[in-house]
């Protein structure tokens, strides 16, 4: 593949990705002591060490991830770069390169696609289904255009284009002593038995730091990485599930939403994540249009490409 990158990044990422000057130089068809000379002039040059060196291979330091990330972000422009000047100034090819939770995965995010192919009918996407850490990593390492996760606060080396926060609700079968009621508490959920997702969900989270607020056990009949099964472990009439009102659809057959009130749900935003630092093609500025206005009807087109918070 075409790169752009200066030869210390080459070798730099190379040597990242294998953690090893001998397996990189190998990889690049050089001799090792040449890429020792480009990252011993790499890290002069930027005063700093990026490599901690083991017996057992070389560990980027914090310094050495940040630049790490920028090189990531760098190759992913220079593959769009080279892409757009390949297929021609009138053709207008160009994947769009998605990362979300399962709950903007759902119906969201397949949505605001339908939507902009209907517009750029040459725009292809690919999806990457993951959990919210998985989400935050690929779009701060820019291995995606656009991450739609769910997150507890601010995170690093990311850009929140759009933030808006949903209740939380709990799932039953139509028939469960909840489903008659309009709201619930924590407490109250509690004294059943619970579907709860994994613990490194921001939703599982969550519902623990809420717990833990009222001195309150979160005990689980079923723990599970998926919504499909919480739902029909709920349908069965067995227990209580969660899901953001976000992540509700109709019709649920079976299955009724009420809500959750706790003061700590607030601190939980649904976000659109970009890579920081890292300029959009007026394509992905199109498609996180269409995101923020699935996500929130008021949201006005012209202020796309900005920061946006809404509050539900």
């Amino acid at each position: 593949m075409v790169t752009l990158l200066p030869t210390n990044l080459q070798y730099f990422a190379e040597v990242a990705r294998t953690g090893s000057v001998t397996e990189a130089a190998e990889l690049l068809r050089v001799a090792p002591s040449a890429v020792s000379r480009q990252i011993a002039r790499l890290e002069s040059s930027l005063n700093t060490s990026l490599f901690a060196r083991h017996a057992r291979g070389m560990a980027l330091t914090e310094a050495g991830e940040r630049l790490l990330a920028y090189t990531r972000r760098a190759e992913l422009e220079t593959r769009d770069l080279m892409a757009s000047i390949g297929s021609g100034a009138t053709a207008q090819f160009q994947q769009i390169s998605v990362a979300a939770t399962e709950g903007f995965a759902h119906r969201v995010v397949p949505r605001a696609m339908a939507r902009l192919r209907r517009v750029h009918s040459r725009v292809s996407f690919k999806l990457h289904v993951v959990g919210s850490a998985e989400v935050i990593r690929m779009v701060r390492e820019g291995e995606v255009d656009v991450g739609a996760t769910y997150s507890l606060g601010h995170q690093d080396g990311v850009r929140i284009e759009h933030s808006s926060t949903w209740p939380l609700h709990a799932v039953v079968a139509a028939g469960h002593p909840l489903a008659e009621r309009e709201s619930v508490t924590l407490a109250e959920v509690a004294e059943h038995p619970l579907a709860l997702p994994m613990r490194d969900t921001s939703q599982r989270e969550l519902l623990d730091s809420a717990a833990r607020s009222e001195g309150l056990s979160l005990v689980a009949a079923l723990e599970c990485s998926r919504v499909a099964p919480i739902y029909e472990f709920a349908r069965s009439g067995e227990g209580v599930g969660f899901i953001s009102e976000l992540g509700i659809h109709q019709p649920d057959d079976g299955l009724v939403h009420v809500k959750v009130e706790h003061y700590v749900f607030g601190q939980r935003s649904a976000q659109l994540q970009t890579p920081a630092g890292r300029p959009q093609s007026p394509l992905v500025l199109d498609f996180l249009r269409l995101l923020i206005g699935e996500l929130d009807p008021d949201y006005v087109p012209e202020r796309a490409g900005a920061q946006h918070t809404a509050r539900r």
